[in-house]
């Protein structure tokens, strides 16, 4: 109960620029699978994190990078940045959390992304509701500092309810109440 909000991003110019191709080349099934199950687990666990979690989307964001951004509660990128899933255009599917996409921009939206798989810009990404704020770069981290700290003023138990709260909207069927 320790943490209270936390901050995923990348180091130097980019979030992700994507697996290297070197490396899915030389994979056999087996250790593709652990890959991907390695991956997942991990981007699960933002997902699913009991506190929120922020994107803070430095530059180029793509491939399993980008799926690890969606699964955060809230993102804000660079206004250079660049969002998306290009795996497709060297023969690959987006198969770790790319179904994380359509709740974030809609299903047509998503589609696109997926099937085309040319990046977003920061600013279409914030119009489209994928990330929630857009910065110049030199600002990135007080703007994203600025949104920790607006949840931080809020009770700690309340925000975990909260958080709570947002999982089960995550995880049920909207069809059938929440118990």
């Amino acid at each position: 109960t320790a943490v209270r909000a936390a901050v995923v991003t990348g180091a130097g110019r980019a979030t992700c620029a994507g697996m290297q191709m070197q490396v899915l080349r030389d994979l056999d099934p087996a250790s593709a699978k652990a890959l991907i199950s390695g991956l997942h687990d991990a981007i699960h666990a933002v997902h699913e994190a009991p506190f929120p979690t922020i994107g803070m989307i430095n530059g180029a964001c793509l491939g399993a990078g980008f799926e690890l951004a969606m699964a955060c509660d809230m993102r804000v990128a660079a206004t250079g940045a660049l969002l998306g899933l290009p795996e497709i255009r060297v023969g690959i599917p987006s198969v770790i959390e790319a179904a994380l996409l359509p709740a974030l921009v809609g299903p047509g939206r998503a589609a696109e992304i997926l099937l085309v798989g040319a990046p977003v810009s920061a600013a279409q990404a914030l119009e489209w509701g994928l990330v929630n704020r857009v910065t110049p770069p030199e600002a990135l981290t007080s703007t994203t500092e600025a949104l920790v700290e607006s949840i931080l003023e809020n009770a700690p138990s309340a925000v975990r309810l909260k958080k709570e709260l947002i999982i089960r909207w995550r995880n049920t069927d909207r069809r059938t109440p929440i118990e």
